[in-house]
């Protein structure tokens, strides 16, 4: 009985994990469409625009730390790629920034 338990619980565990990684994909994309016509702060700009929504969905999802990370890293890489627009030269700033808000959050938490 508590394996069956267990199991539905990670059965719906994935299930929000997949349904939030789908809506912040769209989110991204669409974002991302817009970027086209951007300088590099403006993309930037956007880009942090699209993490901080990742960064929502990623919190309601049943994953903990670098799992986190790398699932916002990857929406935006997705968002962005299905645009056609290369953030290559964005990603180390990305991780940093991740990391920087993430940190931020937990210490507004911890007063």
């Amino acid at each position: 009985m508590e394996t069956i338990n267990q199991v539905i619980t990670l059965i719906i565990g994935l299930a929000g994990l997949i349904s939030a990684a789908v809506s912040a994909f769209f989110a991204i994309r669409n974002f991302v469409k817009a970027l086209k016509e951007k300088s590099l702060k403006d993309v930037w700009n956007m880009i942090m625009e699209l993490a901080d929504a990742a960064m929502k969905e990623a919190e309601a999802s049943q994953l903990k730390g670098e799992d986190k990370k790398q699932m916002v890293i990857n929406a935006v890489k997705a968002g962005c790629k299905s645009a056609g627009l290369d953030i290559d030269m964005f990603i180390d700033q990305l991780g940093a920034y991740i990391d920087q808000t993430i940190g931020f959050v937990n210490d507004m938490k911890n007063k």
